[in-house]
C-alpha cells in the first residue's frame, strides 16, 4: 500500500469543514439555551393586586378630573336648530348640570329610567355635529355638562324600559353611530 499524500488544499478544506461544524454546534447550543427563555409563557407573579368594581347603583355621579380648558365652557353651547327646545338651568356647585330639560319617561312599575349615552366631548363643535346628525335621524337628545363645563355628555332618552332604549340604540346604529344603554 502506497502512502497517500494530502495536499495543502485538502487540508484547508478539512479545516473549513471543522470550523463550520463547530459553529453549527455552537449555534444549536445557544438556541437551545436562549429560545426557551424568550418564549417562556409563564407570567411572573407581581404580587397581590386588588381590583374593586363598583355597582351601577352605588357609583358616585360623574366628576371630571380634567382641569377646565381655556376656551368657553361647554354649558354655554348654542343648541342646534333641529334639536328639541331646551330650558337652560344654572349649574349647581358640586353637581353635574343638565343643560336641557329631559322628558319624563319613568317606568311606573320599576321606577327606573334608561338612556343611551352617545359620547363625552370637550369640543363644542363635536357636540353640535352629533346632535344635528341625530336630530336629522329623528332621535331626541339632551346634553349634560360637568360642574366645570369642561366635558359634555350627549345622551338620548330617557326611556321607560331597557327594551325601548335598545330599540333607540338600534335606530342610532342605522345612522352610523353607536351608544351605550345605561340606567339613569
Amino acid at each position: 500500500m502506497a502512502k497517500q499524500t494530502v495536499s495543502e488544499e485538502e487540508i484547508h478544506l478539512r479545516k473549513r469543514a471543522r470550523r463550520r461544524l463547530v459553529g453549527a454546534i455552537a449555534l444549536v447550543i445557544l438556541a437551545a439555551i436562549l429560545l426557551p427563555m424568550v418564549f417562556d409563557d409563564q407570567v411572573k407573579p407581581v404580587g397581590n393586586v386588588e381590583i374593586q368594581i363598583q355597582d351601577e347603583k352605588t357609583a358616585p355621579p360623574f366628576e371630571s378630573k380634567i382641569p377646565p380648558a381655556a376656551s368657553a365652557p361647554a354649558a354655554s353651547l348654542p343648541v342646534a336648530a333641529e334639536s328639541a327646545p331646551a330650558a337652560e338651568k344654572p349649574p349647581v356647585a358640586g353637581k353635574p348640570a343638565a343643560t336641557e330639560e329631559k322628558p319624563a319617561a319613568r317606568n311606573p312599575v320599576s321606577g327606573q329610567e334608561f338612556v343611551v349615552q352617545l359620547g363625552v366631548f370637550s369640543n363644542a363643535s363635536n357636540v353640535r355635529d352629533l346632535r344635528s346628525k341625530l336630530s336629522a335621524a329623528g332621535i331626541e337628545t339632551y346634553i349634560e355638562s360637568n360642574a366645570a363645563g369642561a366635558q359634555t355628555r350627549v345622551r338620548a332618552g330617557p326611556y321607560p324600559s331597557r327594551a325601548a332604549a335598545e330599540n333607540a340604540r338600534r335606530k342610532i346604529l342605522k345612522s352610523g353611530l353607536d351608544g351605550v344603554v345605561e340606567n339613569r
